[in-house]
């Protein structure tokens, strides 16, 4: 099954991520994990290649091999490829005409790899949204409660206090008046 990035392929990628087992001794990211189990053996392969062509070991044995080649014609021993090196310039020609396609190759896998990662990159960004407009409902709604609550604690305040003005307008109509341990606090 290959994995498209089309208008389906958000939906391909999460059914594949959802159905998959990750294995933590190879790829950890997701889409990793697919760009790899999805590839053909021509997709390896051609990553493979590329990933030889564009290191340094690649670079320093084809410079050596060169050097020898052009030394040992030239001057030492080998003969079948004169001065102007023509066997040497068709060569290094096939070698182009093989990596041009390997590379493009790697290039076309590395921008749906790319492709793959920025939707899941917006998966995983909506993901997050959602779990934010509910963390914000959340707050709102205990907002709401403690607004309530706060209401609700300060008309019972105003009935306790409503009742204790009664209470001391009522026992000093009744001339009573109130020990040190009842008078109002407010006086020192």
């Amino acid at each position: 099954m290959s994995v498209h990035t089309s208008d389906t392929g958000h939906a391909a990628l999460k059914e594949t991520l959802h159905r998959r087992k990750y294995r933590s001794d190879e790829h950890k990211h997701p889409v990793n994990v697919v760009h790899h189990d999805e590839a053909t053996l021509g997709e390896r392969l051609a990553d493979k290649i590329s990933a030889g062509i564009g290191s340094w070991p690649f670079l320093i044995v084809q410079t050596v091999a060169v050097g020898v080649w052009m030394i040992g014609n030239a001057i030492l021993f080998f003969n079948f490829d004169p001065k102007p090196f023509i066997l040497l310039n068709l060569l290094f020609s096939i070698q182009a005409a093989y990596t041009g396609p390997v590379l493009l190759l790697a290039g076309n896998r590395q921008s749906q790899k790319d492709r793959l990662t920025l939707e899941h990159a917006a998966h995983e960004a909506d993901k997050a949204d959602d779990q934010n407009v509910q963390i914000l409902k959340a707050i709102l709604k205990d907002t709401d409660l403690t607004e309530k609550n706060t209401e609700l604690t300060l008309q019972i305040l105003k009935h306790l206090q409503a009742q204790l003005t009664g209470h001391l307008e009522a026992d000093a109509i009744a001339g009573i008046r109130p020990s040190a341990a009842q008078e109002p606090t407010g006086r020192t």
